[in-house]
């Protein structure tokens, strides 16, 4: 039998079964597995130990009271996956002449969505109880035998919250989806090689070779004797162009063809490629260069159109690097990449590790999402509640229209009356009822909409980009409901969406400050089309003119600086640059280099900085311990910072502290919900701990002190000086 009768084969003898799981769902998943080309399950061994693919594994819970339970996974493959089985029907028995088993109830009713849902966290729970050599599997399955399989995929095996995969809008694979090869590919390495499955493994190498081919361009062009600035801006605009087509903001491949038009004659180039910058910078209903309508994308990107000029190799170059799949790049690693690809002097740590996006997730999620997700469940029970309250309201509402045309049949015109009037009353309060459900739905939905997240520290906006992606997850899951509760979510996204102005960051780099507004524009437009289908959002323009990243140094701010002298000479005073670095003669490894420097300064009027209002605050401050200050920020900067904080931050306390100190000082006001940083694992030691004493516990100067939610004594991490 060939391969395609074999699936057509499936989808008919499973297609029409329904309401006996128990009875049903070994085989169905069995059968399955022939039809992926995966093993079957093995049979259960009495050795616990042994029982890594097997049906009905056998996990123990043990109770407060020291009590123990023995509970049963449907299906488990360890380090794979968790798989708990339901069976719906597709039929109300009521509307077949053949009586059938109900089963979890109907598909599609509120009553079956439950039980789907409550398998959902019997197999949270369930991963919770394996036994800790086994780990926590990538893959929470929700099988719908003979309709459905959910998939959720939590990949940092952490201990993290499942979440729908690939994404809200196709997580769920129906029946007739297995006629589609990439869909079987994917349940395959879900049994076979779940890792593989992980979109943060592609797209991270997708995005270092983006930046590799980057940085090469970019070193040509200084050859040129281009200014990096000048450098930086062009290839953010062609980087961003780039992305743009294959995401679908422009036509197909019109920048890549526009680029292959000037390889024989490269002095076209900047007249065409400037010409476009310019249709883009605008918008245009008919673009001359691309024979099609353009977006007005501006946003500030396109306030400057010109495009460097460039040899038949350097366009080579960018051709090359644009028949690259843009719309894969990895937003959480890309802004770090792409700083190193365009700054000389950080690129020859484009090899070196970055922050890995599991290390950000572990502070986002207990300070921003988890917080956010708790509260949205409160708010998505309410509207349950409210749902169900309105459902049994139509129910008596049933019951009692068929009172009234019993009545009315039997010449009773009063009482069919009443009974009349009494229905149409339930099924108003029924209607009210779910209109209050919406609006607690939407309310939360306008309220996701309205936050505002702040990093201080913000680089090239990792910690901003991972937070956005969440709240767009999340946001879909509300959508969703919006939906199921008779609201329109395309209305709802037309006035109110999660965006990039939401989330604010403070930076000293100009390229940084560029490159993060970038990163999140990028972000922004692939959840969109995850979610979507498309990327085009409808806002015109499509990048906002209000930047979210400000360049602000976080801490300090002051009237003005000038150079410090040496009283004795007059010559302006110098330290190191604090970022080139040159291979030590000995050893190799890389160390300052004592010629390259900039001036000392003196601050008028130093004083601490005012950061934007957010409801929450993370990220990654730099770290400088106190006794490094002077060498690294300089005499000048180091007293002036010491002289705006004295009384608040004592002379003793690390760099990161004088964020800390800040973020506690808007929590304790009320401007801002929690806040979370990575500090340094000398937070505990004395001179750190006074900062926290007065904002935490007994010692607090406050009417109501702060607490420490959550706290890793010891975390790895990646040292700065390489990091992201």
């Amino acid at each position: 039998m060939s391969s395609s009768d074999l699936i057509e084969t499936f989808i008919s003898r499973w297609g029409h079964s329904g309401a006996a799981e128990r009875a049903n769902y070994q085989m169905f998943l069995s059968e399955l597995c022939d039809l992926l080309n995966v093993p079957r399950p093995n049979p259960t061994s009495p050795d616990p130990e042994k029982n890594l693919y097997v049906f009905d594994r056998a996990i123990t819970r043990v109770n407060p009271d020291g009590s123990s339970v023995t509970n049963y996974i449907d299906l488990y493959h360890a380090r794979h996956f968790v798989c708990e089985t339901k069976q719906g029907v597709s039929d109300s028995p009521a509307e077949t002449t053949t009586p059938k088993k109900s089963g979890h109830g109907l598909r599609g009713s509120s009553a079956f969505d439950k039980a789907l849902e409550r398998a959902y966290h019997q197999g949270r729970d369930y991963i919770t109880h394996l036994p800790a050599a086994h780990g926590r599997p990538p893959f929470l399955i929700v099988c719908d035998v003979g309709h459905s399989i959910d998939l959720y995929a939590e990949f940092t095996c952490t201990g993290g919250r499942y979440e729908r995969f690939p994404d809200p809008k196709h997580h769920r694979i129906l029946l007739a989806d297995l006629r589609q090869e990439e869909i079987r590919e994917r349940l395959r390495l879900v049994f076979t090689d779940p890792h593989a499955l992980d979109p943060s493994k592609r797209a991270a190498e997708v995005t270092r070779d983006i930046a590799n081919r980057l940085a090469h361009l970019s070193r040509s062009l200084e050859k040129d004797g281009h200014h990096p600035e000048i450098i930086a801006g062009f290839l953010q605009r062609c980087l961003f162009t780039m992305f743009a087509e294959d995401i679908g903001l422009l036509p197909d491949d019109g920048f890549k063809n526009l680029i292959a038009k000037t390889l024989e004659n490269p002095q076209g180039f900047p007249v065409l490629v400037s010409g476009l910058w310019k249709e883009m910078a605008t918008g245009t209903s008919y673009s001359s260069l691309l024979f099609q309508e353009i977006a007005y994308f501006n946003g500030g990107l396109f306030d400057t159109t010109t495009a460097l000029p460039l040899q038949k190799e350097q366009i080579h170059m960018l051709h090359e690097a644009a028949m690259t799949d843009w719309s894969g790049v990895e937003p959480s690693i890309f802004g770090t990449l792409l700083t190193r690809a365009l700054d000389a002097r950080e690129r020859h740590k484009l090899g070196a590790e970055y922050t890995p996006r599991s290390y950000v997730e572990r502070l986002i999620r207990p300070t921003i999402i988890d917080p956010l997700r708790e509260q949205w469940e409160s708010t998505r029970l309410a509207a349950a509640t409210l749902h169900n309250e309105a459902e049994v309201l139509l129910d008596s509402a049933d019951v009692t229209e068929d009172s009234a045309k019993q009545s009315l049949a039997s010449g009773n015109a009063a009482a069919a009356k009443e009974q009349g009037a009494a229905a149409q009353k339930l099924r108003a309060d029924a209607k009210r009822k779910d209109a209050e459900a919406l609006k607690l739905v939407t309310d939360f939905h306008r309220h996701l909409c309205a936050l505002k997240i702040l990093d201080p520290a913000c680089g090239t906006a990792n910690f901003l980009y991972v937070t956005l992606e969440h709240m767009k997850r999340l946001e879909a899951e509300v959508l969703e409901l919006v939906t199921a509760l008779g609201g329109d979510a395309t209305f709802e996204m037309n006035e109110y969406k999660v965006r990039p102005e939401q989330f604010l960051g403070l930076e000293l780099s100009p390229n940084a400050v560029a490159i993060a507004q970038l990163v999140l524009w990028i972000g922004y437009f692939q959840w969109q089309r995850k979610t979507t289908g498309k990327a085009d959002t409808g806002d015109r323009p499509l990048l906002p003119k209000t930047q979210s990243i400000r360049q602000q140094d976080a801490v300090l701010a002051y009237d003005d600086r000038v150079p410090r002298t040496d009283p004795d000479t007059g010559k302006i005073l110098t330290i190191w640059d604090g970022h080139t670095t040159k291979p030590h003669p000995v050893t190799g490894k890389e160390v300052p280099d004592e010629s390259a420097t900039i001036a000392l300064f003196d601050y008028i009027n130093p004083r601490r900085a005012e950061w934007p209002q957010a409801d929450y605050i993370v990220g990654n401050p730099p770290f400088i311990g106190a006794s490094r200050m002077r060498d690294a920020l300089g005499d000048g900067y180091t007293e002036a910072l010491r002289k705006a904080w004295k009384g608040i931050v004592p002379e003793s306390a690390d760099f990161v502290m004088f964020w800390w100190a800040k973020a506690a000082e808007e929590t304790a006001q009320k401007r801002c919900q929690r806040f979370g940083f990575i500090t340094t694992n000398s937070i505990h030691q004395t001179f750190n701990r006074r900062v926290i004493e007065a904002y935490v516990g007994e010692a607090s100067r406050l009417p109501s002190s702060l607490h420490l939610a959550y706290a890793i004594p010891d975390h790895p991490w990646i040292d700065s000086a390489d990091g992201a």
